[in-house]
């Protein structure tokens, strides 16, 4: 389509095009074809798009919002967010928070510090603009070391003699030894109690401030795999989940559009659609 679209007009041609491709409008249209057009006053359309995508069509809405009829005020598009332009907006969040500002780097055990073991030759872009792939595979590559690392330490914990996986593994543990495992790591090693908080308010000579930073990165990491895991095996009620905190951490990086949208967005799941709409979203 030859059409501008950075204005409301040339973004409501843009859709009126799609229609008419589409053969989707109603029959007060003069250019309805009876048998062949479809009418879609009584149905809804899914638009999927980025966030950019999203204001647009609000603005589209906001303009035609005094006409007649509902495909005239573009009333039947609706708005999902697409999913792999949600995931780009959580690996930048995370670079955000543990990489872009100078002071994360200090620690020895920074993310920047891990990166310049996992991609020595990345090191200058990843500090200023390092792209969605380069980010989302650091992210995946440190968790898998640090989880790594975080069973050799229970391992170690639960028996002195296992030094290391190795060994750890030879012995064959049982099913329920390692799910308890597995929730003692997530309890200790993780972010995720209120423990830490309380560590924190501690004077500086009694905090470890490198281990704090280490189960904070651990939690951010997790939450961004469990996104990519959910997304991949196409489990939306695992994606939705995710929702939540990602909210939080996008408003605390400065993603405010995101953070609004996306609990906007959640509303509308859960009090304005139709159940039947529900399940199709």
């Amino acid at each position: 389509m030859k059409i501008k679209q950075s204005t409301v007009d040339g973004n409501i041609q843009v859709i009126d095009n799609l229609h008419a491709q589409g053969g989707i409008g109603e029959p007060s249209d003069s250019g309805f074809l009876i048998g062949w057009d479809v009418d879609m006053s009584e149905w809804v359309i899914l638009v999927h798009g980025d966030l950019l995508t999203k204001e647009r069509l609000d603005s589209i809405k906001e303009s035609r919002s005094i006409e007649e009829t509902a495909k005239r005020r573009f009333q039947q598009l609706l708005f999902v967010p697409g999913l792999f332009h949600y995931k780009m907006a959580c690996a930048d969040a995370v670079w955000h928070t543990w990489v872009k500002p100078k002071e994360t780097r200090d620690d020895e055990n920074s993310l920047y510090e891990h990166v310049g073991v996992l991609r020595p030759d990345d090191t200058g872009k990843f500090a200023s603009k390092p792209g969605f792939r380069r980010v989302h595979d650091v992210i995946h590559h440190d968790l898998w070391a640090s989880m790594l690392d975080c069973w050799r330490v229970e391992a170690h914990k639960c028996n002195s003699s296992w030094t290391s996986l190795k060994i750890f593994s030879e012995a064959e543990p049982s099913w329920d030894l390692i799910e308890d495992m597995s929730i003692s790591i997530v309890e200790n090693l993780v972010a995720t109690t209120p423990d830490l908080s309380d560590l924190r308010d501690r004077a500086a000579s009694e905090r470890d401030q490198r281990f704090e930073n280490q189960t904070l990165r651990n939690r951010d990491e997790l939450l961004y795999v469990e996104l990519c895991h959910a997304m991949n095996a196409g489990d939306i009620g695992r994606v939705e989940s995710c929702f939540v905190p990602w909210t939080y951490i996008f408003k605390a990086t400065g993603k405010h559009k995101y953070s609004s949208q996306i609990l906007r967005f959640m509303k509308d799941m859960r009090h304005k659609y139709s159940p039947e709409l529900r399940q199709v979203h």
